[in-house]
């Protein structure tokens, strides 16, 4: 199944109906009703049968749209399987679209919502008849439509999520903007994107009100990686990785692993990264052998003056934010993943440790 230019509700009725009679057994019928604004209710484009044999059969009440993005289909849990569940509790929701991106997937099947998309992108599960089908179509929009949103991606895109991340909203695009040090339709632009991905909650007004802290990490990962965002340089410490520690200069802070095992402790950290505004004069300064195998040492020039942003001080070394930390270490190598999502989970456990209260608290920091 292949995605066409745009085409009407029902015509994509049409071919997912198509679609389904071309995977289910010979003997199955699809029935489709067609005015379904009569019997589905408002929302449902239409109506379908699916009966199997010995008297089995199931219904399914259609959602269709040119694309699901996780507000939309947020939109549809929020709304539509309400009145769909009161007026036929029995009944299966189907969301149908041109393309249902990856994100939105997630959540469709979080609330057991099947979907099925024109580009092979499709999750539907029936008890009786007894279906499962999940098979992986395109996981890009394959006709996007020019939308003036800005791609969360690069060095701002990051600083800004970093800002999202650390401090708690509510807080409105011209605060975030100057705190960012950011242009405010920039803000605005990044802001639609992840609110187009429900990422963050916004009022009538535009103002941020709260930020799915997981989902926007994850966001950020997909956009992002410690060894290729920031200039890296790989080095060996004769005497093993933490004999470093005690003889770090001013103007570094440590990231990865050992900044991670300060909060989540997975195993004994064996790779030091650092940042440093100037990787090679600290090398020379703590007597780093330069590697380009079996390195125990990662100098990172940072991609942003963000890193500098909300460190902290402990037994005289300077750690990143651990905002900065979870994502350096779920981008990272060897058991840096691991050591990031239990980071991150003790974030998520812990958000009164490490999350600023308000843009102004973090003004003052």
């Amino acid at each position: 199944m292949t995605a066409n230019d745009a085409i009407s509700e029902d015509e994509l009725v049409d071919q997912v109906v198509a679609w389904l009679r071309d995977r289910l057994p010979p003997t199955w019928e699809v029935e489709r009703t067609r005015r379904a604004d009569s019997q589905g209710g408002p929302g449902v484009n239409a109506v379908l049968h699916i009966k199997g044999t010995n008297g089995t059969s199931a219904t399914l009440l259609v959602a269709a749209k040119r694309t699901f993005t996780p507000r939309s289909a947020e939109q549809l849990l929020a709304g539509m399987t309400r009145a769909f569940r009161t007026m036929y509790p029995y009944a299966t929701i189907l969301a149908i679209a041109q393309w249902i991106s990856p994100q939105a997937q997630e959540r469709l099947r979080e609330d057991a919502i099947n979907y099925v998309d024109l580009t092979g992108n499709a999750w539907l599960r029936l008890d009786n008849p007894a279906v499962f089908i999940s098979a992986q179509g395109s996981s890009r929009n394959p006709k996007p439509t020019p939308t003036g949103k800005a791609r969360v991606r690069g060095p701002k895109a990051s600083r800004l999520i970093r800002w999202l991340v650390d401090i708690r909203p509510p807080y409105g695009v011209r605060e975030l903007a100057a705190a960012a040090d950011l242009s405010q339709s920039y803000v605005s632009r990044v802001l639609d994107a992840l609110d187009e991905d429900a990422l963050v909650e916004r009022n009538k007004r535009g103002a941020v009100e709260s930020v799915d802290t997981a989902k926007l990490i994850q966001r950020w990962v997909n956009a992002y990686s410690v060894l290729t965002t920031n200039s890296v340089q790989t080095y060996i410490a004769r005497q093993g990785a933490s004999s470093l520690l005690d003889r770090l200069p001013a103007g570094t802070a440590v990231t990865g692993s050992f900044a991670a095992v300060r909060r989540a402790p997975v195993a004994a950290p064996a790779l030091l990264a650092i940042y440093s505004a100037t990787p090679e004069q600290l090398a020379s300064t703590v007597d780093l052998l330069p590697a380009d195998q079996g390195s125990n040492v990662l100098l990172l020039k940072p991609y942003d003056p963000v890193v500098w942003q909300r460190t902290t001080t402990a037994d005289g070394l300077t750690y990143v934010a651990d905002s900065q930390a979870v994502v350096d270490c779920l981008t990272g190598t060897g058991r840096m993943p691991a050591e990031g999502h239990a980071l991150l989970d003790w974030m998520l456990a812990n958000e009164s440790v490490w999350r600023v209260d308000s843009l102004e608290a973090a003004r003052q920091a």
